[in-house]
């Protein structure tokens, strides 16, 4: 995908500067996107050549990508590009020969206007573009002028005159997403923020910040204190914990993380730190025992450690299960994972519970075995024994005893032969040692069952799984 390219319905060819954009846009375009869009705007004239790319456009003009995103946000906003794609980032240049169409009457917002030049009394109002801007969102959002002008002090208030429309517009907008729609609630709003100044002094000097208080960090402020429930003193504490390193956008995703894990006050954020590090080490040791590396581990502690703890699995148990994959060449976390939920849904979560279903499978593989060389064979045991094994001693509830003197006729013969047999005895009711040996394997020989024909049965085989067992 090109990184510029021109849109659908833009003259092919040579490459023009519009009229409109002279008289229009480049009083409102700030210097960086002014070359942004003159550089971007020449790529498209060959959008395959090799230059067309972000890391030619961040080298020829000596800033960085998040630079370049930003000021062809700014530019999308002014309706000069359309950003096609953020992942790899890419624009489309718009057609903006005849963009400014839509016609206001003349006096519908000189109230307005009036009102919005007393905002920027050094600014020269020469250009229609300074007020549609505005119109549009008003147009758009429903919003009330004085509602929009009141947001408009406030911002030049905060930022100065040279405060840019967008800025103005994005501020409204985000505004207006909380709810905040008439006068009332923008003053409301505004007695939020600046009653927040003195707390936020407080978290700038905790987070190491030295730059001026902004928007941004009063509505941040807010989130924190006010959606999210955190007091003061946690959030300090948790922007001291930071150590100068990230600032408030540090600082917002650290209370996100401690509000998704239900950690609000400071011994809660204190307890929920401590366990986290011994989390890390945990999936440090898993991953050491299995023979693995990951530079960092916070997915792994996030898709399994978080996991196999919340489902009651204390760190030896974990570490256990990992020396047992180790043993048995099961060195993935996947490979591991599918363990700990077999575990897990025997009811296994700890040592000594692990190792005595260990040792229980163990046991009945011994019993199996035993049974095989009953039956004549000295071979392993298989999963199709165990299964069988399972049937027998769980469904058909047979006793050790009984089962052992079945392989004892059945010698010679296939596992198989067995479970024929022991079928025939449970359908006909012998269910001990005595009534099996009184019957020994001519069992077949006492009364004969009903005779139905392929079609009759066939009709309740889907069934099977919605009956229960038929008692005799």
């Amino acid at each position: 995908m090109s990184f510029c390219t021109l849109s659908k319905d833009f003259e092919q060819g040579a490459i023009l500067l519009e009229k409109s954009f002279i008289v229009n846009y480049l009083p409102e375009c700030d210097e960086l996107s002014l070359k942004v869009y003159l550089l971007g705007l020449s790529f498209c004239a060959n959008p395959t050549a090799p230059e067309n790319n972000m890391e030619f456009i961040c080298d020829a003009l000596g800033i960085t990508a998040e630079e370049v995103e930003r000021a062809f946000g700014s530019l999308a906003d002014m309706g000069l590009v359309s950003i096609t794609s953020y992942s790899p980032f890419s624009v489309s240049f718009k057609n903006i020969k005849g963009a400014y169409a839509r016609h206001y009457k003349k006096d519908k917002y000189s109230d307005f206007n009036t009102q919005l030049e007393a905002l920027f009394p050094s600014v020269a109002f020469n250009n229609i573009n300074q007020y549609t801007v505005y119109y549009d969102f008003i147009e758009e959002t429903k919003i009330k002028p004085e509602v929009l002008i009141t947001i408009a002090r406030y911002c030049v208030n905060l930022k100065g005159e040279k405060i840019k429309a967008n800025y103005i517009l994005a501020v409204a907008k985000n505004w207006l997403d909380e709810g905040v729609r008439t006068l009332s609630d923008v003053d409301e709003k505004i007695r939020q923020l600046e009653t927040t100044n003195e707390a936020i002094r407080l978290i700038c000097k905790a987070v190491g910040k030295k730059s001026e208080i902004d928007l941004e960090d009063k509505n941040l402020y807010l989130k924190w204190s006010g959606s999210w429930g955190f007091g003061l003193d946690a959030i300090l504490f948790a922007g001291k914990s930071l150590k100068n390193k990230g600032g408030f956008t540090r600082l917002d995703s650290l209370l996100d993380e401690f509000y998704r894990n239900h950690a609000m006050s400071v011994q809660e954020m204190e307890e929920y730190l401590a366990n986290k590090q011994a989390i890390y080490k945990l999936a440090y040791n898993v991953n050491k025992t299995l023979g693995l590396y990951y530079e960092n581990v916070e997915y792994i502690v996030e898709k399994y450690i978080n996991n196999w703890l919340g489902r009651g699995f204390d760190e030896s148990a974990i570490l256990l299960i990992a020396e047992y994959c180790l043993d048995n060449s099961i060195r993935t976390l996947e490979g591991m994972n599918k363990r700990v939920i077999k575990f897990y849904n025997e009811g296994c979560v700890n040592v000594q519970s692990i190792n005595e279903y260990l040792a229980q499978l163990m046991q009945r593989d011994m019993a199996i075995k035993k049974i095989i060389e009953l039956t004549g064979y000295s071979r392993n045991v298989s999963a199709n024994d165990r299964d069988m094994y399972k049937v027998w001693t769980q469904m058909w509830n047979f006793d050790y005893d009984i089962i052992e003197f079945g392989a004892s006729l059945c010698q010679g013969k296939p596992m198989s032969a067995l479970n024929n047999l022991l079928a025939k005895w449970k359908n006909n009711g012998v269910m001990t040692l005595e009534q099996a040996k009184a019957n020994g394997a001519l069992v077949n020989t006492q009364n004969s069952a009903p005779t139905y024909t392929k079609e009759q049965l066939s009709a309740y085989f889907y069934s099977l799984d919605e009956l229960d067992d038929i008692e005799g």
